[in-house]
């Protein structure tokens, strides 16, 4: 987070000028997916029942996972070294006779 905070402000791009010729339902959907704050970004469930993909959303054949994403994996502190072992570790993972 002080990362993100160090960095200079930016006014908010309207998707409507980068993109004039899209579908105004796309780009509501687009905005409210991509907000900064995850509290304000739609959830998935919000996102699957949005208006743009209402002939794609079949609630009845969408599960729904009841357990929360654990993200422990990504707690440890990013250092040169940690991301060398770390990228070092998953290149011999996915390459072990090399």
């Amino acid at each position: 987070m002080k990362y993100i905070k160090s960095r200079p402000k930016r006014t908010k791009q309207n998707f409507k000028d980068l993109y004039p010729k899209s579908n105004p339902l796309a780009l509501d959907l687009l905005q409210k997916m991509l907000m900064f704050n995850p509290e304000k970004r739609l959830t998935v469930e919000e996102c699957l029942a949005h208006e743009y993909l209402k002939d794609l959303h079949s609630p009845e054949e969408e599960p729904i996972c009841e357990e929360l994403f654990d993200w422990s994996f990504d707690n440890f502190e990013l250092t040169k070294d940690t991301l060398q072992t770390m990228v070092y570790d998953e290149a011999r993972y996915f390459h072990p006779d090399k």
